[in-house]
């Protein structure tokens, strides 16, 4: 048997290429396979092209594929580099507004520590002055941890897509970063029967 001129159905070249007859006789009238005479076909030639068929399709197909995957790359990169420029200007200004608010709170606080410091002195404790010192330390000690609180909430907002728009979401944002849960914030509504009492 000579494969090389051998001849067979489209029903015979599909068993040998897992395609339905009529595939083959569409791949015929698409050019693909060369009739020789009614519903015959050369097996070596529709073979092979057959086989060069499918490697063209699959690097078309491929060659789609990655230009699909370089242009959605490219529009990744493109939003990106948007949010960072978009961003790097919002945390300049978050950072701004944390350091103006953490001293302007310190400011307001701080003269605490001085009335402290005459109270004591009038009423002639030995320690006033290292009492009053201790509570300033204090304070300036709450000062900073607050602005790292702030400073680490906005991060978190950042990276999480919020924005901070008033101070309920910041009062949000810091009870969860503290682990605290909101829920425990608001006191549970008290049942009242009909004439008014509490249960």
């Amino acid at each position: 048997m000579n494969f090389a001129t051998l001849t067979v159905t489209a029903r015979q070249l599909g068993d040998v290429l897992d395609l339905s007859p009529r595939r083959i006789r569409q791949l015929a009238e698409e050019g693909v396979f060369r009739r020789d005479g009614r519903d015959q076909y050369h097996l070596r030639d529709c073979v092979l092209a057959y086989i060069a068929t499918s490697e063209n399709d699959d690097s078309d197909e491929l060659r789609r594929e990655k230009i699909a995957l370089i242009r959605a790359q490219r529009r990744r990169i493109e939003l990106e580099n948007a949010t960072k420029e978009g961003t790097a200007g919002e945390i300049a200004y978050q950072d701004a507004v944390v350091a103006v608010v953490c001293s302007w709170w310190y400011l307001h606080i701080r003269p605490v520590a001085t009335w402290l410091y005459d109270d004591l002195r009038l009423r002639n404790v030995a320690d006033g002055k290292v009492i009053a010192g201790q509570v300033q330390e204090w304070l300036i000690s709450l000062r900073h941890e607050g602005e790292e609180l702030l400073l680490a909430a906005a991060d978190k907002a950042r990276r999480s897509g919020i924005i901070i728009s008033n101070d309920n979401d910041l009062a949000a944002l810091l009870s969860r970063s503290t682990g605290e849960d909101e829920a425990a914030a608001e006191p549970a509504p008290s049942r009242r029967n009909r004439k008014g009492k509490s249960k």
